[in-house]
């Protein structure tokens, strides 16, 4: 990889590369320039837009089951991969090779434990939370209250310190859920997310929509929140 090299987002169902000259990703063992990033330019708004409305209707549209199979065919490319991302941690990340054990492996762990959580929840769509609730003297009167997928998107804004384990231990039980993802991983060591997610959508795996990442800046990603998305932080000040 080139110091000209610019790392693409994957956002509205394609590959876009942000524009500018973009921040710089360093080895911090060398110092040398591995690649840049740049979220500037993007159009967050359709981006948003296209991964509520195409990504999570099509996962709602599978049971959990079939979503569960989702998550074991990603554990299965991300295993094949493997020997690149310790490669990718060691040069972006600094880390020894147990240190990116705990993140890497970790977060393929992580990934097939919820497929198999999901996969013993068969051809189901929604779930049942609690038992029936009797709303009158007549038992033919009663209620039944379920979960089902939220119709938002999930945005992830992820530390530096995990770029495998901090993407797959959120997004895992998101996609489960039905909900589409959409990270934000630490400018610092975002090479190795953006790499898992390219080979995940290389694949051919996952609906459009429903998995993207913007790499660089955070700004305006906040901005894009309405009702029913959600969005969790990992990290410090």
């Amino acid at each position: 990889m080139t110091t000209s090299t610019m790392l693409p987002n994957h956002l509205g169902g394609q590959w876009v590369t942000g524009s500018g000259a973009g921040t710089p990703l360093f080895d911090p063992v060398l110092g040398t320039e591995l690649a840049r990033v740049s979220s500037a330019g993007l159009d967050l708004s359709a981006g948003f837009a296209f991964a509520r409305e195409q990504g999570g209707a099509a996962l709602r549209a599978l049971s959990y089951g079939e979503r569960a199979a989702l998550l074991g065919a990603i554990v299965k490319v991300l295993q094949a991969n493997r020997d690149a991302y310790y490669e990718i941690a060691t040069a972006n990340c600094g880390t020894t090779t147990k240190d990116s054990a705990v993140d890497i492996d970790g977060g393929i762990f992580t990934l097939g434990y919820y497929a198999r959580q999901g996969e013993a929840l068969g051809s189901a769509h929604a779930l049942l939370d609690g038992e029936r609730i009797r709303m009158g003297k007549d038992p033919v009167f009663q209620t039944q209250h379920i979960l089902s997928p939220t119709r938002g998107v999930a945005l992830f804004i992820n530390a530096f310190n995990f770029p495998s384990w901090g993407l797959w231990e959120k997004a895992a039980p998101a996609l489960l859920s039905g909900v589409p993802v959409i990270v934000k991983p630490a400018t610092a060591t975002a090479w190795l997310t953006q790499r898992m997610v390219k080979d995940v959508i290389d694949a051919g795996i996952l609906p459009p929509g429903a998995l993207s990442v913007v790499c660089g800046s955070s700004a305006g990603l906040m901005d894009q929140l309405q009702p029913f998305d959600v969005v969790s932080f990992t990290g410090s000040a």
